[in-house]
């Protein structure tokens, strides 16, 4: 787990993230947002629709957690970043996932 400094906590942040741009992947729908230019904030939203039980939202929670550890230091400053992840993550490796979600953070970069 990331932090409590660079992480998204409140509803409201999380609303302004999703007024930005919406990206979907195979594993992830990932809404960013940029903001001032402090660190980059992150945060993890888990849908009961696509996790049923209890164990398997904490365990997409925390793989989307390990993931951002690995590309935090590459985020942009300002960025405010909301992960959605897909009921498939749960079959990923980490290493692919990370993959994926630095693609995408290649494409923020040349906004």
């Amino acid at each position: 787990m990331l932090p409590k400094a660079k992480r998204l906590n409140l509803s409201k942040d999380f609303k302004f993230v999703a007024s930005g741009v919406k990206i979907n992947t195979h594993n992830f729908k990932v809404m960013y947002k940029f903001k001032g230019e402090e660190e980059p904030l992150v945060g993890v939203a888990i849908s009961k629709q696509n996790f049923k039980k209890a164990v398997d939202r904490n365990r997409a929670k925390r793989l989307c957690f390990e993931v951002l550890k690995k590309i935090y230091p590459s985020l942009k400053r300002g960025l405010n970043l909301v992960i959605m992840p897909r009921a498939q993550i749960l079959q990923g490796s980490t290493d692919d996932l990370s993959l994926e979600l630095g693609k995408i953070n290649d494409i923020h970069k040349t906004d």
